[in-house]
């Protein structure tokens, strides 16, 4: 999976490279079930699947799987990753 020009191989890259857009149309299209499968994070692909389409709040869904702080913004969460800081 490709985030920001990026090929991503964890989920530190996925927010490394973070963005709001791109990240929901993976899921949308389903290759962010199928990527998560692919680093071996079946249990979050899991999760994944079985969020409902029609759910309101699929973006916190998302961000709760894949342990992000649903307050920060894009650049917080790439921050994040570069400085250590708590997500």
């Amino acid at each position: 999976m490709f985030m920001n020009g990026e090929e991503l191989c964890s989920i530190e890259d996925l927010k490394r490279c973070f963005s709001i857009e791109e990240l929901l149309y993976c899921y949308e299209s389903g290759g962010l079930e199928i990527w998560l499968r692919k680093i071996g994070e079946t249990q979050k692909a899991e999760q994944i699947r079985h969020i409902q389409k029609t759910d309101a709040f699929i973006l916190i869904e998302i961000y709760r799987i894949l342990g992000l702080n649903p307050h920060f913004s894009e650049e917080e969460i790439r921050e994040s990753v570069n400085h250590q800081k708590p997500l």
